[in-house]
């Protein structure tokens, strides 16, 4: 018969420490062990395998909603973080010519994050007698080729 039921913190406590130990690298099955030895019920019994492995689950589960940003919001969170090392900079260093540098690599950063740089784009060329791309895509050498699997794929020779 089931016992009662563990309260919603007691339940945030114990995936807030499974959290703890995979971060520290605590394999999944000494994981278990721990939660078993460590997590007790009302009754004072310790938890089964299966309670384990469901705190486990959530543990995870938790971690990976809360893992999940797209990328606007990371870029968004690197620009607050590179304005805050710009008001943090030391005050020593702010009218320095060094300090200016930082600031202005910082600023970089940002326009760059922004979006207000043009893509850098790779354009390669040959000459015009001897082209590295054709222009239609297609030369004749590539046509006779075709032509010639064709012919060999449906059975009928030229």
């Amino acid at each position: 018969m089931p016992g009662a039921k563990a309260s919603n913190i007691e339940t945030a406590n114990r995936v807030f420490t499974i959290q703890g130990w995979i971060i520290n690298g605590v394999q999944d099955y000494l994981i278990l062990k721990q939660c078993q030895q460590q997590f007790l019920k009302s009754d004072g019994k310790p938890i089964g395998l299966r309670q384990a492995k469901n705190l486990l689950a959530k543990a995870y589960q938790a971690w990976h909603e809360e893992q999940v940003t797209d990328i606007d919001q990371k870029r968004t969170m690197r620009i607050a973080e590179l304005k805050q090392d710009i008001r943090n900079m030391k005050d020593e260093y702010k009218g320095t010519p060094r300090g200016m540098a930082v600031v202005n690599q910082i600023k970089k950063e940002i326009s760059k994050l922004e979006a207000l740089y043009p893509a850098k784009k790779v354009i390669v060329q040959g000459d015009r007698d001897n082209p590295i791309i054709l222009e239609d895509g297609f030369g004749p050498e590539k046509q006779a080729r075709l032509d010639a699997l064709i012919a060999k794929a449906t059975g009928t020779q030229k």
